[in-house]
């Protein structure tokens, strides 16, 4: 876990530069704290932009910072499920989080770089995702795979639509958001190997929140690193992510260490 000063100074000399397919005044966002806590940021300010955003987080050092995957009318009203309907929904993305672990094939773990994290870990989970996109990209075409700064990496169904999958409810528009979500992580489970019980609950839960991209998972030390779409992860060794990923040059100020290979 980095210390909170490291967290701040990342912030401080991090653009924190969110790629503009997600619009990031539609959402909801949460920090978590070294402390434990959960602050809601919109309840500060209603809509946010990047600048604010890291300002947000310089302030408060979070380990992690969080979007949520429905954009929102009145990101501020988020609260309980119950109450979500009164914040408006408007769309949202579908979201896969894909991390080795779920796939149970034995092997030795090697580890290294600036968080120690295991090779092979990051290598099943690369080829788990290419796979995924491949099964997702029979029914959409846009999607962004972003690494989850640990052994995994979350892919964003950008265009997933609602109405594909079950009619809209206007009286419960969550509800129309869980059972499409339900329907196609359904369908997507069959030909994949990337959900197991608590996967597939987030996947269909739509009040879920996601590491916001290129923002810092403090609690491992590296950088949640946007990626791109699935040619942009074929074409990156993990060396090259894990290079990437590394915030010692936005922490300390010097280039990252030798071991890295772009």
């Amino acid at each position: 876990m980095l210390k909170p000063w490291r967290i701040s100074r990342f912030y401080s000399n991090s653009k924190l530069e969110v790629p503009n397919i997600w619009n990031l005044s539609r959402k909801h966002f949460r920090v978590e704290t070294s402390d434990g806590r959960f602050i809601k940021l919109n309840k500060f300010r209603n809509r946010l932009n990047e600048r604010e955003l890291r300002d947000f987080c310089i302030k408060f050092s979070p380990l992690h910072v969080y979007f949520s995957v429905l954009n929102w009318l009145f990101p501020e009203r988020v609260g309980k499920k119950y109450k979500a309907r009164y914040a408006v929904p408007l769309d949202g993305e579908y979201v896969v989080d894909v991390d080795s672990y779920v796939y149970k094939r034995r092997h030795r773990h090697v580890r290294a770089g600036p968080a120690a994290v295991c090779y092979e870990c990051l290598n099943i989970s690369k080829a788990l995702t290419i796979q995924t996109c491949e099964s997702i990209e029979e029914y959409y075409s846009d999607i962004a795979i972003v690494f989850s700064g640990r052994r995994g990496f979350h892919i964003h169904v950008l265009d997933f639509n609602l109405r594909d999958w079950t009619r809209y409810n206007e009286r419960n528009p969550i509800k129309s958001h869980e059972i499409a979500r339900y329907k196609f992580s359904k369908i997507i489970s069959l030909d994949t190997y990337v959900f197991d019980r608590a996967h597939f609950i987030l996947s269909v839960d739509p009040m879920r929140v996601i590491s916001v991209p290129n923002s810092l998972n403090a609690e491992i030390g590296l950088k949640c690193l946007y990626i791109g779409k699935r040619k942009d992860l074929e074409n990156t060794s993990i060396n090259a992510l894990l290079y990437h990923s590394n915030p010692a040059l936005e922490i300390y100020g010097y280039p990252e260490p030798a071991w890295a290979v772009k």
